[in-house]
Order: C-alpha cells, then sequence, then structure tokens
C-alpha cells in the first residue's frame, strides 16, 4: 500500500511539472518564449546565450514573474536591487531608489539583460572562467565558499541551470526560428502600476 501511494505521488507530481508553465518549456507561451529567444540573443556574443536564457527562465520563468519582494530582485533575471543600485549606479540604497531601479528592470528588459550580463562577466573574471563557479557565485556572490548551507544552494542553483541549458539546447534544435534574432520583443503589459508597488523598506 505505501509503494503504491509513494508511485501515486510520484506520477502526480510529474504530471504537474509536465502543465505547470514554469517547469514545462512546452507550455510556454508565446510571451515567454519571446524571453527566452531575447535572452539568448543578448548573451550569445559573449558565449552565454543559453546562460542567460536558463537564468531568465530560472529566476522570472521567463518573464512572467518580474519582483521578489523578499530578496529584494527584479527584472526578467531578477537582479539583486542593491547590488545594481552600488554597483551600476554607484550611489547609496535607499526605498526610493529601490523602487526607481525596480521599475526600471522590470520595464526594460534591455536594461535587465545589460545587468544581468555584467554580472555574469564579472563572476566569470573573478572565477578565471570557471563556468560553475560562474553560476554559484551570481546566485550567492562569495558566501558559498565557507558556508556549507550557502553552497548546498549553490550547487541546487548550479544543478538546475545546468538542465534548464541541456533542455534548451534541444528545444532550439526543435525550433530553428529561435537562432533567429528577435526584432519585436514588447515590454511587458503590467496590470499592476509599478507606482502603486511600495517596495522593499530599510531593512
Amino acid at each position: 500500500m505505501r509503494k503504491f501511494l509513494l508511485l501515486l505521488c510520484g506520477l502526480l507530481i510529474l504530471n504537474a511539472n509536465e502543465n505547470d508553465p514554469c517547469q514545462n518549456i512546452e507550455k510556454f507561451s508565446k510571451d515567454q518564449l519571446q524571453t527566452i529567444r531575447y535572452a539568448y540573443h543578448y548573451g550569445k556574443k559573449d558565449n552565454l546565450g543559453y546562460t542567460m536564457a536558463a537564468i531568465a527562465w530560472k529566476e522570472s520563468c521567463a518573464g512572467l514573474y518580474r519582483i521578489n519582494f523578499e530578496d529584494p530582485s527584479a527584472g526578467i533575471y531578477h537582479a539583486y536591487l542593491p547590488n545594481v543600485i552600488r554597483r551600476h549606479y554607484k550611489q547609496r540604497n535607499t526605498p526610493f531608489r529601490r523602487n526607481v531601479v525596480a521599475e526600471k528592470l522590470i520595464r526594460e528588459p534591455e536594461f535587465a539583460s545589460q545587468i544581468a550580463l555584467e554580472e555574469l562577466l564579472y563572476w566569470k573574471k573573478i572565477r578565471k572562467g570557471n563556468w560553475k563557479e560562474m553560476i554559484k557565485s551570481y546566485n550567492k556572490g562569495f558566501s558559498w565558499e565557507k558556508n556549507k548551507l550557502r553552497n548546498k544552494m549553490a550547487e541546487s542553483y548550479y544543478e538546475d541551470i545546468s538542465k534548464k541549458i541541456q533542455i534548451l539546447q534541444q528545444y532550439f534544435e526543435k525550433n530553428p526560428k529561435m537562432f533567429h534574432p528577435i526584432t519585436d520583443f514588447k515590454k511587458p503589459n503590467l496590470p499592476q502600476s509599478i507606482e502603486q508597488i511600495k517596495l522593499l523598506k530599510e531593512k
């Protein structure tokens, strides 16, 4: 009986994953596929096309969910707002500035992609081209080096990105149009005004 219940649970989970628009690329909407395609071509020139597409898939469900209040992060790739403010703007982290940067990341895919690529290239240099360490650092910075829990989380992130890249490679091969640069990538039509999202209070 127990084995039957375990098998049933496994089948239910598998079926849920197959129908989940964040898990199964075959269920992606046109907008999600556009996001994947855009991310791929943005990173392609630096040999990070599939990497950026996989990160967009993992972090925002290929553009469906562009904000995380808990981190706080925003955009297609869920850029960590305090880092963007410190590295890109070289300014002090304030609630107002987080709101401004979050809105820009959400509304402007090119800016979000620029920030994600800058972050990846930064870690690629720091990690001397080691792709695995670059991905782990994109997720957890330097913290995974001396913290077992954060290293475990970074390893899990790396494994998931690696798996998504394999799926993306197969999907692109079956759908050659994905290799053609996108020319009409639309900005998100957000149902809720960003100005009404009272983001990220000082902690």
